[in-house]
């Protein structure tokens, strides 16, 4: 089976300490490798396997305050993100 790349834009900025925090959270992950984040951007990049890798990653993001660009979630959920270490 062939890894797939995926390109995940997230709401949230993160500064660089903010971005170790986010890289050992998603480091917990099984079989996602190749984990890239760029702050500038506010850009998560991975290879996975399988769509449930996928959406753990999609679902740990936004547990963590980081939700996909055009994703809705409960307003009180709103807030910087629960690993900023700013």
């Amino acid at each position: 089976m062939k890894a797939q790349r995926a390109r995940i834009p997230v709401q949230n900025k993160f500064c660089i300490r903010c971005k170790n925090a986010i890289l050992l959270k998603l480091a917990e992950i099984p079989d996602i490798s190749s984990i890239q984040l760029y702050e500038k951007e506010s850009l998560v990049v991975f290879n996975f396997f399988k769509a449930n890798e996928l959406s753990e990653v999609l679902n740990l993001l936004t547990e963590i305050g980081y939700p996909e660009v055009g994703e809705r979630w409960h307003k009180a959920a709103k807030m910087e993100s629960k690993l900023c270490l700013c």
